[in-house]
């Protein structure tokens, strides 16, 4: 078979890290951003214990390094459509975006991605997933349920070529990249796992040290 797009991707962007000098810190403060401040946006969130065994085995695999901080069992997630910072929206307009979501994505049915290979990028690990047009789909309808709410100006912008993935890592200081490199070219051949979507989740997310943590705002289910 001819390889997928989503493959491509994988060996550009896998060609690209290899070439890299130095790791970099994911850890600054973003525009907006400060320790009291906390950002509404829609992750997927897993709880898939074959998922967290896999995640596990990387993480193992780089535990010696101590400036990559691995994501806590209970943080994976997938970033899918962000929407403002908490302190900009009432808790009724939440709802509202909560209630468009519901009703954007009530066709969805459940869909199943694959997890893997491992990659990287200057700022940590994370692990592919593939096929992307569910979950470009799953995007593009909450950035329509926000758009109801707030008009489609006040939707946050987004990079133009959106990669789905799971953080497995997050890089706390600029060492060089060449251990990184060489620890992942063996990983990188970890067969993938198969990874079960049934729901999307609008957070209130903090940052607690280095990881994220959240509260759930709305819950929706895809049903289709």
């Amino acid at each position: 078979m001819p390889p997928t797009h989503e493959d491509q991707v994988d060996a550009e962007d896998w060609e690209a890290f290899r070439h890299t000098e130095r790791m970099a810190d994911h850890w600054w403060w973003r525009p907006g951003w400060r320790p009291d401040r906390h950002y509404l946006t829609w992750y997927l969130v897993f709880q898939d214990q074959a998922l967290t065994d896999y995640v596990a085995g990387f993480q193992d695999a780089l535990a010696d390094l101590e400036y990559l901080d691995p994501v806590p069992v209970d943080g994976l997630h997938m970033t899918v459509q962000g929407v403002a910072f908490a302190d900009e929206l009432p808790a009724e307009t939440v709802n509202a975006i909560g209630k468009a979501a519901d009703e954007r994505c009530a066709d969805i049915e459940p869909f199943t991605l694959t997890a893997g290979p491992i990659a990287a990028y200057p700022g940590g690990t994370f692990l592919r997933t593939a096929p992307w047009q569910p979950i470009a789909e799953l995007r593009e309808r909450l950035r329509a349920a926000i758009g109801d709410v707030l008009g489609p100006e006040a939707v946050p912008d987004e990079p133009a070529r959106f990669k789905p993935h799971i953080s497995v890592t997050y890089c706390n200081a600029t060492p060089p990249a060449d251990e990184v490199i060489r620890r992942l070219s063996q990983l990188r051949r970890q067969p993938s796992i198969s990874l079960p979507v049934s729901s999307v989740d609008l957070l209130e997310l903090r940052r607690d040290g280095h990881a994220y943590r959240w509260d759930i705002r709305h819950h929706t289910d895809l049903t289709g």
